[in-house]
């Protein structure tokens, strides 16, 4: 990401919570485990070093101008990402503190982020730990614990009121993923 695309005046200065709470695969660093190259206090100790994939991430909070302080990772003890390539955003809560992201202004923001996700066919997704919580405009849902080779496939439910779109979660050899685009 180029500087430019960052918000002016916000750095990661007293934050590592990026370094526990996602994977890291060049590492083999599972989700919501501190990284080993990770001082909590001063940051990566190899820093010059270290994976593409780390230097490359620079959390919502760096990236999103309509956020205030309160969405700093330390503070708000979750951080957001966008993934492009699932096209959904992400929120990685601290297992320490799950519920973190319920609290407002923090959930009232997520679910306008998830009415509009929807209304473009994208997700929103919470992830403590490994376990999944897909927010929707009206509800949450909270579908346990998914390993990493699972997807997430889109599915149209009938109801009585109509059509509900909602999402299961598939193996990876689920012959509806390939039709759906892979997700």
């Amino acid at each position: 990401m180029a500087s430019e695309e960052l918000v002016p005046g916000r750095s990661c200065s007293e934050c590592t919570l990026c370094c526990k709470l996602l994977a890291v695969e060049s590492l083999d660093k599972p989700r919501a485990v501190w990284c080993p190259h990770c001082d909590q206090k001063r940051g990566c100790k190899i820093y010059a070093e270290r994976p593409d994939e780390c230097g490359a991430f620079y959390c919502g909070y760096r990236r999103i101008a309509t956020i205030d302080e309160r969405w700093k990772p330390s503070k708000a003890k979750f951080l957001i990402n966008y993934e492009a390539d699932t096209q959904r955003t992400v929120i990685h809560v601290d297992p320490v503190r799950p519920d973190a992201w319920r609290v407002d202004p923090f959930y009232r923001t997520i679910k306008l982020w998830a009415r509009d996700a929807a209304a473009e066919g994208r997700m929103v997704i919470v992830w403590t730990g490994k376990r999944a919580t897909i927010v929707f405009p009206d509800r949450d849902k909270d579908v346990g614990e998914v390993r990493d080779d699972q997807f997430f496939l889109p599915v149209e439910v009938r109801t009585p009121t109509g059509v509900k779109y909602d999402y299961e979660v598939v193996e990876p050899d689920d012959p509806r993923i390939a039709a759906a685009g892979g997700c």
